[in-house]
């Protein structure tokens, strides 16, 4: 891996972390309830939809799926 790969990784791993943060934090504030951000997850894992076929794609939506699976389940709704 060379350093531009590197800091491509680093700044998604950070993006992801960033967003969970501030999803939790609606959440907890009552700003979004737990099913418009599994809404907002899902409408984000369909602007995948294009790249789905890709390895990056695959994976990104699989990194969506289980953000909505282990961070805001349905039954948190």
């Amino acid at each position: 891996m060379n350093i531009q790969e590197d800091r491509s990784r680093a700044l998604a791993l950070a993006g992801g972390a960033i967003v969970g943060a501030l999803l939790d934090t609606l959440v907890e504030k009552n700003i979004l309830t737990v099913r418009e951000v599994r809404a907002l997850l899902l409408k984000a894992m369909n602007g995948i939809g294009p790249y789905a076929q890709t390895l990056v794609g695959y994976e990104a939506s699989g990194m969506i799926a289980t953000m909505m699976h282990d961070r805001f389940p349905q039954d948190r709704s």
